[in-house]
């Protein structure tokens, strides 16, 4: 009896289990189609954006040739036909681009190109008066808008294309009238379509149609069998006048997605956008649903696998020592997959967020090397503290691991305790600043300015109690003092005794147990909505048990809490901190400014990455050393250049898609007849959890480098691995130039572009000019025409330019003419 009472139990609990199995599988099959077809509507979205950018620089380089010929007129010196195409002819950078001039004042709609027919060599005429693009020949010459033709047949060589219009005024050369024109930039859609290769790359089978208001075709879907794509939908998609006109306008005014029925009555689905700064014209990607949705015969599959192994559960599960042993057997396998699940979350998440704060930081050390302005720097210092902050938070949470195995390290440094204040403030006083809550600071100006300790533990120990005190203080005050004595047994070092106190919730006495205990959160019923995991506090006493001390607590419930510790650290230097803000200024003042430790103009190096934002910042860590950088994407790119070039050393990005750095790697390799059989190859790494260095190493890698990068770290690396006789000195004296025009704009270009190699100045008139020079001297005076002359200045230091027919490099290249032609006296060289 008892036997088929447990049959009968089991039988049930499997036939619960099957049905929860089959739910949960249609579940998670719906959310990932429903996924799937967000992920299609973004890469949609992000491939009109990239559409739209592409046009919006095309009509700007037409409405440029307009301003141009425009201006001529409106000067009363205007261009002939032929002479405005042959503006036009120097002005276009690509082959495949056309110009074409014609007349529309007449109705002929004829005129002339800067490329000739393709049947006649010598015949540059052409005419439009057969081809109907022209809706509207009122153009508006508007910043951001963009006057665009849908897609044609060009008249001289048959290429399917697209144009780019705006309105001129040319004079006739027989009659020297003037004449209303049409300036045409043609474009081949073929360019078009190669902006389109970034949602082509995600999807095999997707087609990319541009159509305007009425559903006409910019550029067509082969799959998509109407000449309007509005028809096609409703041919092939019946339904009632009013839902198709629903669904004209909710593609005319949305951004989204919607399944369609194909010419096949196969389920398709659309993403659609407006295209911006562009009126009227939708971007719409086609792609058949099955290759979005997901395939269910693989939960079939599992369901099938765990009714048969429920079953023969149910069979065995009657003697009671073997289905005993079978569970621990579970429990441990699942132990082991929650071990390899924390150890790829941690990876994962090092390498998420380390990339971003690759460039912030990168990014923010090049304005911490060439800004010369305070209030620049002050901000840029506080990006700096907040971002190495994070970067402690993120390597805590790494480490957390080495806590529970009792393996933490205190890493004690010299530190400025200014800097470490105002990273701590910065932190919370926003949280605060937020709540509408009082930050009280009071800081004892007697502590001393250097200290020696670990300065990242001691900033998270503070920040995890003042965010503490933030997040559960409803409205008051919360009070963060800090004060210092000499410690009597040893002369060398200080008591910190830090306070935290404030006027929020409480704690109850029988809770008290339970705030440093990770995971645990008081009260969590009655603080469900306050952010937290509970784990900040259990970090911040393990981190001051390493360090010797302890968080003392006292508190009234409903009425507020104090957290207070003391902390002996080491004095550097006994200069007392002062009063804090004047401390912090003065701190950010006499910060060393970054100077370049080597130059290597002879060495070649080469930078792999799939993000570009990152070969920026690496670009710009090195630019200082003159060194030659060359710039890769991909695992593919990297080894066409390896194949090709020689290279002192290689960086290669580990994260890239396609083609990993490992596997990119383990192909180079393979290559033995190259150039670079012996380069040194380092890793780059957003992955900092511990076991990385023995992975790259067995790899094939020389050495890693782990992101965010350290400049002084990168280029103690790049004197490890360059060839002694490619490293040289530096030369930190610099030339002096002075830049001397009205378009404070344009001198801005030229500053930036000259300040790597020479100390320069900028005037915007010759009497600011006179002024600066009566105090200053300058190696060089770079001069444009149209201010006035210079007096008693050298004239052999004096290059007079057209800074507005010049751009930037063309002046720039003025200045390293001149100084390789003359001595460090400023005579000519023999």
């Amino acid at each position: 009896m008892k036997k088929r009472y447990i049959v009968i139990i089991n039988i049930l609990i499997v036939g619960l289990i099957l049905f929860i199995i089959v739910k949960y599988a249609n579940d998670r099959a719906t959310e990932s189609n429903q996924a799937s077809i967000a992920s299609f509507e973004k890469m949609t979205t992000t491939t009109e954006q990239i559409v739209a950018n592409y046009l919006e620089d095309e009509q700007h380089l037409c409405d440029i040739w307009a301003n141009y010929i425009n201006r001529s007129a409106e000067a009363g010196n205007p261009m002939t036909v032929d002479e405005a195409i042959s503006y036009i002819r120097k002005a276009k950078i690509s082959p495949e681009i056309s110009g074409h001039l014609i007349y529309i004042d007449d109705g002929s709609m004829a005129g002339i190109s800067t490329t000739a027919s393709s049947t006649d060599p010598s015949n540059f005429s052409v005419k439009y008066s057969h081809i109907n693009i022209f809706e509207n020949l009122e153009i508006s010459n508007v910043d951001g808008v963009v006057n665009l033709t849908r897609a044609y047949t060009n008249p001289l060589n048959g290429v399917q294309s697209i144009a780019f219009l705006n309105n001129i005024k040319v004079m006739d050369g027989e009659t020297g009238n003037m004449r209303d024109a049409l300036i045409i930039r043609v474009v081949p859609v073929s360019r078009l379509e190669q902006k389109l290769v970034f949602l082509k790359g995600e999807y095999e089978n997707v087609e990319i149609s541009l159509i305007d208001w009425d559903g006409d075709y910019m550029i067509h879907g082969k799959s998509l069998k109407n000449s309007n794509f509005f028809e096609y939908f409703k041919s092939y998609n019946p339904m009632s006048a009013q839902e198709y006109e629903n669904v004209v306008e909710t593609i005319r005014t949305d951004i989204g997605s919607m399944h369609i029925r194909n010419s096949k009555n196969e389920d398709s689905v659309i993403a659609y956008a407006p295209l911006s700064n562009l009126e009227s014209w939708f971007l719409v990607a086609y792609i058949p649903a099955n290759e979005l949705t997901v395939s269910r015969s693989i939960d079939w599959m599992i369901l099938g696998i765990v009714a048969l192994g429920l079953m023969i559960l149910l069979h065995f599960n009657l003697v009671i020592l073997r289905n005993y042993n079978r569970r621990l057997a579970v429990a441990a396998e699942a132990a082991n997959q929650a071990n390899e699940a924390k150890s790829y979350f941690l990876s994962t998440m090092s390498h998420d967020i380390r990339t971003p704060m690759n460039a912030i930081i990168g990014m923010n050390e090049m304005i911490l090397r060439d800004s010369q302005d305070n209030d620049v720097l002050m901000y840029s210092e506080n990006i700096r503290a907040a971002g190495n902050t994070l970067l402690g938070i993120i390597n805590d949470i790494l480490d957390f691991s080495k806590i529970e195995a009792g393996k933490m390290e205190i890493i004690d440094v010299d530190y400025n305790f200014a800097s470490l204040l105002n990273d701590i403030v910065n932190m919370v006083q926003r949280k605060a600043d937020e709540k509408q809550l009082t930050f009280k600071l009071e800081v004892d100006n007697n502590i001393p300015r250097c200290l020696h300790g670990d300065e990242i533990r001691i900033k998270q120990v503070i920040t995890n109690i003042l965010s503490n005190a933030v997040k559960y203080t409803k409205e008051g005050s919360v009070t963060f003092s800090i004060d210092s004595s000499k410690c009597e047994d040893n002369p060398d070092y200080v008591n910190l005794h830090v306070s935290v106190a404030d006027t929020g919730i409480g704690i109850k006495e029988e809770d008290l147990h339970k705030l440093f205990e990770a995971f645990e959160r008081i009260e969590e019923k009655k603080n469900r909505n306050i952010e937290g995991t509970g784990l900040g506090m259990a970090i911040a006493q393990s981190f001051l048990n390493m360090m010797d001390s302890k968080i003392q607590v006292e508190s009234q419930y409903g009425k507020g809490s104090v957290f207070s510790f003391d902390l002996r650290q080491k004095v550097v230097k006994w200069e007392p901190l002062g009063e804090f803000d004047a401390a912090f200024k003065s701190f950010l003042k006499e910060r060393e400014k970054y100077k370049v430790s080597f130059v290597a103009p002879d060495a070649r190096i080469l930078v792999v990455d799939d993000n570009e934002i990152n070969l920026k910042v690496f670009v710009n860590l090195l630019r200082q050393t003159k060194m030659q950088i060359d710039t890769a994407e991909s695992g593919d790119a990297c080894i066409a250049l390896f194949k090709r070039n020689f290279y002192d050393v290689i960086f290669l990005d580990h994260m890239m898609p396609n083609k990993d750095g490992i596997e990119t790697i383990r192909e180079m390799k393979a290559y033995t007849d190259t150039p670079n059989s012996k380069t040194p190859i380092i890793c780059l790494t957003a992955n900092a959890v511990s076991g990385m260095r023995e992975m790259y190493i067995n790899a094939g890698f020389d050495d890693y480098l782990t992101k965010p990068i350290d400049t002084k770290k990168l280029e103690g690396m790049l004197l490890t691995y360059l060839s002694a006789d490619l490293i040289k000195e530096v030369d930190e004296k610099k030339k002096k130039i002075l830049v001397v025009g009205e378009n404070i704009d344009f001198l801005r270009g030229v500053m930036a572009k000259l300040s790597d190699l020479y100390e320069v100045a900028v005037a915007k008139s010759t009497e600011q000019a006179q002024r600066y020079l009566k105090t200053h001297e300058a190696d060089l005076l770079l001069v444009d025409y149209q201010t006035a002359k210079l007096t008693d200045v050298d004239e052999g230091k004096i290059i007079g330019a057209h800074f507005e027919e010049m751009n930037v490099e063309e002046v720039a290249s003025l200045a390293d003419d001149y100084f390789s032609k003359v001595d460090d006296s400023g005579k000519e060289k023999a």
